[in-house]
């Protein structure tokens, strides 16, 4: 009996991962200069837009659970750019703020990720960028939880 075991190069698992790690590591790359992860930045981002100021608010903005927020915190605290404070509504909780140093990043590593973008995706054509988007869009379908009307429209920062 002889089986054929496929190459994971054969594999669009495969591509598709390579794909993103290197995407990652350019942005890891990026952001390192500024002494961020890119996780890092998506919590700094979100405080930014005031999308939530508490773990489990932010946890759902950005799809994390609330251990993986608290230690991002944890870590843009020792940093001086987030800062914690009792919630004045409840005592067992704590609100999250950016500082005056995670204020006065926030737009330099906003404008490092839309260079990023623009490096990576800059080279395809409208109708290309467009395309990649609707079958991201479309795949991510499958998990309930794709991109909006709103993101697929839109063009590179």
């Amino acid at each position: 009996m002889s089986t054929s075991i496929h190459s994971d190069a054969d594999r669009m698992l495969y591509w598709h991962d390579r794909v993103s790690q290197a995407v990652g590591a350019d942005l890891e790359q990026r952001f390192a200069a500024h002494g961020v992860t890119p996780s890092q930045f998506r919590l700094l981002a979100a405080l930014a837009r005031r999308d939530s100021d508490t773990v489990r608010g932010l946890a759902t903005s950005l799809r994390l659970d609330g251990a993986a927020v608290t230690r991002l915190a944890d870590r843009l605290e020792a940093k001086g750019l987030v800062q914690r404070a009792p919630d004045p509504t409840d005592g067992r909780s704590v609100r999250l703020s950016l500082s005056a140093a995670g204020t006065a990043i926030v737009p330099l590593l906003d404008a490092e990720a839309s260079a990023h973008e623009r490096a990576w995706f800059g080279p395809l054509s409208y109708s290309e960028l467009r395309q990649y988007k609707l079958t991201l869009a479309k795949l991510l379908q499958r998990s309930g939880g794709g991109p909006d009307e709103v993101w697929l429209r839109r063009e590179l920062y």
